[in-house]
């Protein structure tokens, strides 16, 4: 048998009272067959839950099978609270999504159980889901250029474009985004937030928004994609 951590990305009904779980590990995506999860009597019946993150024995070759397990930490904090959930289950959708893409999945693994267990206890915890989102555009090449122009590397009187993939200088700026200079200086904090180092300051709701607009533009312009939690969240917060 194989030992597999990782967190439940995806499940999905197999059959009658079955089900196929999508877990993220540091070595990328895997699929494993849990068989009779969806029995009341089941004693493994949470262990597909959105979220776990599980401590799990698999067996087989093309399609795994479960043979037994434990969750380490189910997060009690994010599930028992809509915002916060609805929130995350953005993010599994979003590390789902590109989980095919060839990048470096241990340290994106490390750094999602890392903001996990911040979240679970912080109710100020959207800047570190952000942080998520801004670190994946870096794993997937796609990340904006913050302090010097994409185009010829100056850096004075910078403004920010989407289509252009961050700063420009006024002669190579073509679509400018606007953005205040605080939520820009709050973004530019998200991205080279160093959770080992650094103490987050305060980021004001208005400066939130902005910054929430800023990365939906950006993935749906540079990566086509604006997952269904994120639509859900604009009834719940309001944006």
């Amino acid at each position: 048998m194989e030992n597999i951590k990782g967190i439940v990305l995806k499940s999905i009904n197999y059959k009658e009272s079955s089900k196929i779980i999508y877990v993220y590990t540091k070595n990328g995506l895997i699929s494993i067959l849990i068989h009779g999860s969806n029995k009341i009597k089941n004693r493994y019946l949470n262990i597909p839950r959105l979220l776990n993150y599980i401590d799990i024995y698999v067996s087989g070759k093309n399609l795994l099978t479960f043979r037994d397990g434990d969750i380490l930490e189910g997060y009690p904090n994010i599930v028992n609270d809509l915002e916060k959930y609805t929130y995350a289950t953005h993010i599994l959708e979003l590390i789902y999504y590109f989980s095919s893409h060839e990048h470096d999945h241990e340290k994106l693994f490390n750094f999602l159980l890392k903001i996990f267990d911040i979240i679970n206890k912080d109710n100020n915890y959207i800047p570190y889901l952000n942080m998520i989102e801004l670190k994946l555009l870096y794993l997937l090449g796609v990340n904006p250029s913050l302090n010097k122009c994409v185009v010829c590397g100056k850096t004075n009187s910078l403004q920010f474009s989407i289509t252009e993939g961050g700063m420009c200088c006024p002669e190579h700026i073509q679509n400018p985004y606007k953005i205040s200079n605080i939520a820009l200086e709050k973004l530019k904090e998200l991205y080279f937030f160093d959770l080992s180092k650094d103490k987050l300051s305060h980021i004001d709701q208005s400066s939130q928004k902005e910054i929430r607009f800023l990365i939906d533009k950006y993935y749906e312009y540079h990566l086509s994609i604006k997952t269904e939690s994120r639509k859900l969240l604009i009834g719940l917060l309001g944006y």
